[in-house]
């Protein structure tokens, strides 16, 4: 602190001056101290004035969060609530994410299938339930295949192998099996207006009541057929049933058992 020793009767001096009030006023900040030890002995009172206060740089406003839009110094429970709430929006996130993945999993199979036609003997429906009409199936090995409710007017099965095939409920309308091997296939509740069997090899084969319907079935072998009990007297009956079949030397008639 900087001292100043004024005497008392220059101060008396002073105030009666015009501008004593100016004097004044030019040490407001002044203030009497009591300096330790013993007093001067003129009579001279002390003041002591304080140092200068150095100027101080313009504050700044505390910094705010982005989001909460107050200062960094955030309660610990304020930022555990904001890390809960992140957190449950990332998993909400990576379920979605998850979801999405599975369902286009379960999908994808669907999209891909390919045609009841191209499938493999006993791993799908083959040919079932198409319309074959008018193809050509001859000369060739469809053994064990499916060929339920197929439409197959007018359709070339001749001289294929059908072991085990299944034509249940199938339009066969005008459809060629001549000299055809069908052991054991099944050709129950089947269209057979106009069918060729000629030659056909029809052993343990099943048949319903419209095999009447089939137009030919010369040198057919029916060795173990089933066939309605009712239905064989018509089919022995027919014009057509005689003959040798030319690949098992069977005659028709008595494959047939009739009398």
């Amino acid at each position: 602190h900087l001292s100043i020793r004024i005497n008392i009767d220059t101060a008396a001096a002073v105030a009666a001056d015009d501008d004593a009030e100016r004097r004044k006023t030019a040490i407001p900040a002044a203030r009497a101290t009591t300096i330790p030890g013993p007093l001067p002995s003129n009579g001279d009172v002390v003041f002591v004035l304080p140092s200068p206060t150095p100027p101080q740089p313009p504050s700044s406003p505390s910094p705010r969060h982005p989001r909460h839009n107050s200062p960094y110094h955030a309660s610990p429970s304020s930022l555990l609530a904001t890390s809960r709430r992140e957190g449950s929006d990332n998993a909400v996130g990576a379920a979605t994410a998850a979801l999405t993945i599975f369902a286009a999993g379960l999908l994808s199979p669907l999209v891909a299938s390919p045609p009841a036609a191209l499938a493999v003997s006993g791993g799908g429906l083959d040919y079932a339930n198409l319309d074959l009409t008018g193809q050509d199936f001859s000369k060739s090995s469809y053994k064990g295949k499916d060929f339920t409710q197929i439409i197959a007017k007018g359709t070339n099965f001749a001289g294929s192998n059908l072991v085990g095939c299944r034509f249940y409920k199938a339009y066969l309308v005008n459809a060629d099996f001549s000299g055809a091997d069908l052991t054991g296939a099944s050709l129950e509740d089947t269209s057979m207006d106009g069918a060729n069997l000629k030659d056909a090899v029809v052993i343990g084969s099943y048949f319903s009541a419209s095999l009447l319907d089939a137009g030919s079935i010369e040198n057919a072998d029916f060795t173990d057929a089933q066939l309605p009990p009712k239905l064989l007297p018509r089919v022995c009956d027919r014009e057509d049933a005689k003959g040798t079949n030319p690949v098992t030397g069977a005659d028709t008639r008595d494959s047939l058992f009739c009398p």
